[in-house]
This record gives structure tokens, C-alpha cells and sequence, in this order.
């Protein structure tokens, strides 16, 4: 969302409550509605993210080798914090798309 956009939902935090209280009378969890509401939308996220994220947690895995091998330990101990951050990203990102292997129905 723009920086306005937010801006008005935050000013609004009763109808944001409201909102999110209509969504819970399903039976549907709060993570399966975002999930939903985000599945194949240009602003969502992708498998590519997913394996952007892993990617770059392999290459923070490489460069804290790198660096323990060069006697570095305060630069291997930041990539490992990275390589950590990056994972975890990928780990929540991947948990809102539909599991590999699972193919979207067809339209009706």
C-alpha cells in the first residue's frame, strides 16, 4: 500500500478491528485469509522470492566461511546472523503460497 493508504487504515483502527473481526467468523485462520488474499496478486509473493531469499542465506553461509577462514570472526558472525534473517524470510514467505507440487485449479 502507498504511504497515504496506510495512513488512512491506521487513522481508522476501529474499522481495521471490525474488519478483522468479520474475517474470524470463518473458518479460516488468520494466516489462511492473508495467504488467500495475497495468492497471485502482482503485489503477493512468489516462489521466486522464496528462492531469492534461499539463495542469498547460501551465499551469507559461504561468506561466514570465508571470513572464519581469513580469521574474521566479527564479519562470519554477521553473514551467519544474515544468512539466519534471509531463511527465516523465505521460511514465512513460503508459508503463504500453496505447498510444491499443489496446482492452482482451473478458473471456472
Amino acid at each position: 500500500m502507498t504511504p497515504a493508504e496506510w495512513a488512512g487504515v491506521l487513522a481508522n483502527r476501529a474499522n481495521l478491528e471490525a474488519i478483522r473481526d468479520q474475517f474470524l467468523d470463518t473458518p479460516f485462520s488468520p494466516h489462511a485469509i492473508a495467504a488467500l488474499l495475497l495468492y497471485e496478486q502482482p503485489f503477493g509473493f512468489s516462489a521466486q522470492d522464496v528462492e531469492d531469499e534461499t539463495q542469498v542465506a547460501a551465499y551469507c553461509d559461504v561468506m561466514a566461511g570465508e571470513n572464519d577462514l581469513a580469521g574474521k570472526a566479527g564479519e562470519a558472525a554477521t553473514f551467519r546472523m544474515l544468512g539466519g534473517r534471509h531463511r527465516q524470510r523465505a521460511d514465512r514467505i513460503a508459508a503463504l503460497l500453496p505447498p510444491v507440487g499443489i496446482s492452482a485449479m482451473p478458473a471456472n
